[in-house]
């Protein structure tokens, strides 16, 4: 018993320590007694999970004021300008071409600002969960075809020329049709809004694959595109919200969809999953 208390005596005492400082050192014991080193292998597990925990929470923390940031930043940007043109408008002569321009920059700005607020509605909206889908067998090669044929004159504005292998067969995904659609939509506006020359689209099994050149691909970190805030951080060009890719993967997740990317070939890889897929049934 008196080596047994010293020995949980140290353990205590060492466990204090460690809970003082800001320290990954786990409890060691040298004792014989195997519930004593069964207690000792519990605390440090229990310490590598609030360890886990707390890492956890300064990364969300540290998300939080980066997002913060730069929605601060996202929303000052074009209500700024179109306080500044408004101004020129009341203070300044000016003949109405140019009073003209002033107006439609103020309302491209505030166009903007109106886009951004959607779409933080829409993100926080999905990400809470309350929204009700209505699953149902969904070809997706349709819809895409479709949101292709939507985008073109936005891709041939940018000169991206789109090389699209899309089998005649049909690729199903149990799926709410709006949301499935609203994923291509999002997916193709990132293409157009960051992409450069060219886009390629193939079906590998069940698997939807869009690859597209972007500038400075390669220092891209494709394994966080889809999170949250980051997306905004990295496409701030004052046209759009970033949010885009976020809501996108947020609504694959939510009817059991995966969303995923990397960088190949110098080329933007994202892939678009769904375990639930048929192809070339009716």
């Amino acid at each position: 018993m008196f080596f047994l208390k010293r020995e949980i005596r140290a353990l205590h005492r060492r466990l204090t320590e460690i809970l003082k400082t800001d320290t990954n050192a786990h409890l060691t014991t040298t004792t014989a007694d195997q519930d004593v080193a069964a207690l000792a292998v519990s605390i440090n597990a229990l310490l590598d999970e609030v360890r886990q925990a707390e890492f956890q929470k300064n990364c969300a923390e540290s998300d939080l004021k980066r997002a913060v940031t730069n929605i601060s930043h996202d929303l000052r940007t074009p209500l700024t300008a179109a306080l500044g043109y408004l101004q020129l408008l009341e203070s300044a002569d000016m003949d109405a071409d140019t009073r003209a321009a002033y107006l439609d920059t103020v309302r491209g700005r505030l166009l903007s600002l109106s886009a951004l607020m959607d779409s933080l509605f829409e993100f926080a909206r999905v990400s809470e969960g309350g929204q009700a889908y209505t699953i149902e067998k969904v070809n997706v090669l349709d819809l895409l075809r479709n949101v292709l044929a939507a985008s073109y004159t936005e891709l041939a504005a940018r000169g991206i020329t789109v090389h699209a292998d899309i089998p005649d067969a049909p690729l199903y995904y149990m799926a709410d049709k709006d949301a499935l659609q609203r994923i291509l939509q999002n997916l193709i506006k990132n293409v157009y809004q960051h992409g450069h020359k060219e886009m390629r689209i193939r079906v590998h099994g069940q698997m939807l694959e869009l690859a597209n050149k972007a500038a400075d691909v390669e220092n891209l970190d494709a394994e966080r595109i889809f999170e949250r805030f980051y997306t905004a951080d990295m496409s701030r060009t004052g046209k759009n919200t970033g949010l885009g890719l976020a809501i996108a993967a947020e609504l694959a997740r939510r009817m059991g969809g995966q969303l995923s990317a990397a960088v190949e070939g110098g080329m933007l890889v994202m892939r678009l999953g769904w375990p639930a897929g048929e192809v070339g049934k009716t």
